[in-house]
């Protein structure tokens, strides 16, 4: 599965949602633009986009409200290290109350890695955000135990988004 993002102004990708209402496309907006998230099995309408390949997924996601995309620089040479590590990761996001989801995205070309997270609403992630549930999936960070610092090639950072109800993934 493939997994196609695109950014713009609101206006002009709600229109692009709009003419391929068919598809698995997600609009998501903040005050900074919009973005469409497309997952597909083939390849994408976008005219460009970031492609990403479905790495791994858990939830299924209906209706949310809320989207945060981590994105996540790593060196090419430490790809390997990163992806392991995911693999074996806690699993405790997709669990909470309120989450939906978790799409965890390689990309294809060199862009940071996306852990996309849906959540009904933001209020639900805040909330997972102080939970023990995220500190312990989180306890080995910045610790011996977590990864090392040299497999980032920038540091992370997280965009978030609203998505109007309407939509499906």
């Amino acid at each position: 599965m493939n997994v196609y993002v695109t950014y713009g102004t609101y206006d002009y990708l709600s229109k692009v949602k709009e003419d391929h209402d068919g598809e698995n496309v997600k609009l998501f907006s903040n005050s900074d633009g919009a973005a469409l998230y497309h997952e597909t099995s083939s390849e994408t309408f976008f005219k460009n986009a970031k492609k990403y390949e479905l790495m791994d997924e858990k939830g299924e996601v209906t209706d949310p409200g809320f989207v945060v995309l981590n994105h996540i620089p790593v060196e090419e040479s430490e790809r390997a290290i990163f992806e392991d590590r995911f693999k074996n990761r806690a699993g405790k996001v997709e669990n909470e109350p309120g989450c939906q989801g978790i799409r965890i995205l390689r990309p294809v070309h060199n862009d940071p890695y996306i852990v996309a997270t849906f959540w009904n609403t933001e209020k639900d992630f805040k909330n997972w955000q102080t939970s023990e549930a995220y500190q312990t999936a989180h306890k080995n960070r910045n610790t011996s135990k977590g990864l090392p610092k040299t497999i980032f090639s920038g540091k992370p950072y997280l965009k978030t988004y609203q998505i109007e109800k309407t939509d499906s993934v």
